[in-house]
């Protein structure tokens, strides 16, 4: 009888220290979830501020940008013989100031493949018009 009654209590000792090791884990684990929400939850309200301000400053810089360049409008009319290399072209509508960069304009040519479309002729190119728009005309 003593051994049942020992082995009994030896077995609601254990369990009890079970128990309270789990409870003790968990309840450590439930404090460091809330902290952690709370985190997170002010991570998010920074970062909201942060973006209203980003949009802010865009809109205003747009705003400024804005006022400040007013940029020209360049007509050319450009010639084009035949046989005549792009990066001659290229460089005439620099010149001009079609575009601001021969080198990217060949670029997009050649990323196109239209360097070998451009055709022989006299097209009217304005610096508003994009590198698309400035292909599309002299390939026609």
């Amino acid at each position: 009888m003593k051994r049942t009654t020992r082995a009994f209590a030896a077995g609601m000792l254990f369990a009890t220290t079970t128990l309270a090791i789990v409870h003790y884990i968990t309840d450590e684990q439930r404090q460091n979830d809330a902290i952690s929400q709370k985190q997170y939850e002010q991570l998010i309200t920074e970062r909201n501020e942060l973006a209203e301000k980003l949009e802010k400053l865009k809109k205003e810089t747009k705003k400024e940008t804005k006022k400040e360049t007013k940029k020209e409008t360049y007509i050319y009319t450009l010639t084009i013989a035949k046989g005549e290399a792009s990066r001659d072209i290229a460089r005439r509508l620099e010149q001009a100031h079609i575009i601001d960069n021969a080198q990217s304009f060949l670029t997009y040519l050649d990323t196109h493949h239209l360097t070998r479309a451009l055709r022989p002729g006299t097209y009217v190119v304005t610096s508003d018009m994009s590198y698309e728009q400035i292909a599309r005309n002299i390939t026609k």
